[in-house]
């Protein structure tokens, strides 16, 4: 990353405005192609994880899903393989200790499933940016915008 943090800075304020205010913000890792914002939040990081749609053929079959049915990108689809790993649905995103929780995001007046993020145990919260890179941001509601939407719900599992 080194010098780039700066423009890489710019490039995800300009898509996430919120964050330029963000005081827990930071740019934690190089960008890679190798996995996205869901695989990021399940703690995958050497593929791609998204339901088998045939949408993104850029993929190469280099995915992952915890189901082999195929699925669309309804966000009840997303919870469940949340559930998979043991997540359950919950009310907020306030830190509790001994839990890691999620937040799944659709665009309003749909019910596609967008982005997901995860909260650190420091009580901050990390997303994948597409192929970008991942950063740390303070609330989960921080890279609200119009591409992500807005956060649907929040999950929680017993942190092992």
């Amino acid at each position: 990353m080194g010098e780039r943090v700066e423009e890489i800075k710019r490039i995800v304020f300009q898509a996430f405005p919120k964050l330029i205010q963000d005081k827990d913000f930071k740019v934690t890792s190089n960008a890679t192609p190798i996995y996205n914002c869901i695989a990021w939040a399940y703690n995958i990081e050497n593929r791609w994880m998204w339901p088998n749609t045939g949408e993104y053929l850029y993929l190469d079959g280099v995915y992952y899903w915890p189901s082999d049915i195929i699925l669309d990108c309804n966000v009840a689809n997303f919870i469940d393989a949340f559930k998979l790993k043991g997540y359950e649905c919950c009310e907020n995103c306030q830190f509790e200790s001994g839990y890691r929780k999620i937040a799944l995001y659709v665009k309003p007046d749909t019910t596609d499933c967008t982005h997901a993020a995860r909260e650190l145990s420091n009580g901050c919260w990390t997303s994948k940016l597409g192929t970008f890179n991942d950063i740390q941001h303070g609330t989960a509601e921080a890279i609200e915008n119009e591409e992500y939407g807005k956060v649907y719900c929040f999950m929680k599992k017993k942190f092992e």
